[in-house]
């Protein structure tokens, strides 16, 4: 099964930016790309609770206007959700992307992207939906739920998209981040970008470790820039991201180490909050 970019749309806020992203990639990887836009009732904000203590006959006239209500707003959303991708597979037919297909679905988002994992080379998604898309600090209900579950390489959408040429990746010296330098050297996402590697560590098996994987990228043929800081993990990272204007963040998704909290906990969190930059999770 040929395999592709699977980029989520959702409300105009982060569509942009994450097709912007996912055009890059398909084209870094020379794959055709997918734009999904799933009609996921469960994101909704929950209905109110209106019938009170109404008789009987208002109540199930006002039930029944609900229903009417919910109707008519799924098929606003489903034509808004085509126009959308319509708009955003025009652009990137524009941009030079020729194999670029659309798909709109109903149900659950995770549910969804698990049916087509076995064709998902890379996922893209925006760090939030569009419940929550004028709300700059705001993350994704879904977007954990996402990145437990699905095995594919994951790109999460900040903002405003710029072609990068750098990267940071956080290494911590366990085994999960020495796979992470491996599997970092093998994708082409990274293919001719300058590697800051990065530190939140201070002890001195930990640097060796550190020193070794800065000696792999090397021998490999990356540019490495070394810096090793210290602080609270998450804050570390994005101030010398800012200070040194490094364009995306690379980390693993999962482990077990100091790091690991920094993936599933309030770290990820704060972390996503406040990037501004795209963040490829690797698997």
């Amino acid at each position: 099964m040929e395999q592709r970019i699977l980029a989520c749309v959702d409300g105009p806020h982060y569509s942009k930016p994450v097709a912007a992203l996912s055009i890059w990639a398909a084209s870094r990887l020379s794959v055709p790309l997918t734009l999904l836009h799933v009609l996921d009732k469960s994101s909704r904000q929950p209905e109110p609770e209106l019938s009170g203590n109404l008789a009987a006959g208002s109540r199930e006239q006002l039930l029944q206007e609900l229903v009417e209500l919910d109707g008519q707003r799924a098929k606003l959303e489903m034509k808004h959700g085509k126009v959308l991708l319509s708009e955003l597979a025009d652009d990137a037919k524009a941009k030079g992307l020729n194999d670029v297909s659309t798909l709109q679905r109903h149900g659950n988002l995770v549910e969804t992207l698990l049916e087509l994992e076995a064709q998902t080379r890379v996922l893209v998604l925006g760090k939030s939906g569009e419940v929550h898309q004028s709300d700059a600090r705001a993350i994704g209900s879904q977007l954990e739920s996402v990145v437990r579950s699905i095995k594919a390489h994951t790109l999460i959408a900040n903002g405003e998209f710029s072609t990068p040429d750098s990267y940071l990746l956080a290494f911590d010296g366990s085994d999960i981040s020495e796979k992470l330098v491996e599997k970092a050297l093998v994708t082409p996402l990274l293919a001719g970008m300058t590697c800051h590697l990065v530190m939140v560590e201070d002890s001195q098996e930990k640097l060796a470790a550190f020193k070794r994987a800065a000696e792999r990228l090397q021998a490999a043929g990356v540019n490495v820039v070394q810096a090793q800081l210290t602080g609270e993990v998450h804050r570390a990272i994005l101030d010398y991201q800012a200070s040194n204007q490094v364009d995306m963040i690379v980390m693993g998704a999962y482990g077990h180490s100091k790091l690991r909290q920094f993936f599933v906990g309030s770290n990820t969190t704060k972390l996503l909050i406040e990037s501004t930059v795209p963040m490829l999770l690797i698997r």
